[in-house]
């Protein structure tokens, strides 16, 4: 395994290689990680799109869909409380 690889896998585990994600607390599989990641990755996608002139009504609309998308799949993945947590409290930024 590469250094590079060792670097990568550190970032994702925890230091007793549980997944972990900021304000979750629950144990996670790489599954869960994925898709909570994926979530959180789109929230902040959405929150630097608003206000911005330059992106188009379609970009955001897609934007919105993917989250959608990645909620579903928190909830088939047993997150998705922490999934909504995370939705509400983005919306109290919003």
């Amino acid at each position: 395994m590469s250094a590079q690889q060792d670097s990568a896998d550190q970032e994702v585990s925890g230091a007793d290689n549980t997944l972990v994600i900021e304000g979750v607390e629950q144990n996670l599989t790489p599954l869960q990680y994925h898709y909570l990641s994926l979530l959180q990755r789109l929230i902040a996608t959405k929150n630097s799109y608003q206000g911005n002139p330059e992106v188009e009504e379609w970009m955001m609309e897609a934007v919105k869909k993917s989250i959608y998308s990645a909620l579903r799949d928190c909830m088939e993945a047993n997150v998705g409380d922490a999934a909504k947590e995370m939705l509400n409290a983005d919306a109290h930024f919003d």
